[in-house]
């Protein structure tokens, strides 16, 4: 259980990096912060001992986070 959430956090830390604050803050072009996003996790999901589906799991959860965290839900699904 501790294994999915700590992968989960280290993703949803660069999928928000990868999404906010490279573009905003640090002028980088989108395609780039998705590519610098994409293969370090692509590489990490590779080489990781884990089961497939608990990095499936700890990704999930990572989106989960970054939304709740962001607010990116409408009022509506609240």
């Amino acid at each position: 259980m501790l294994i999915i959430i700590r992968n989960s956090l280290i993703i949803a830390v660069c999928l928000y990096l990868a999404s906010v604050f490279l573009p905003e803050v640090m002028n980088v072009n989108e395609t780039v912060a998705k590519y610098l996003f994409v293969i370090p996790v692509g590489i990490w999901g590779i080489k990781s001992k884990n089961k497939w589906w608990i990095n499936l799991i700890s990704f999930l959860l990572a989106l989960i986070i970054l939304i709740f965290s962001l607010d990116l839900l409408p009022e509506s699904m609240l």
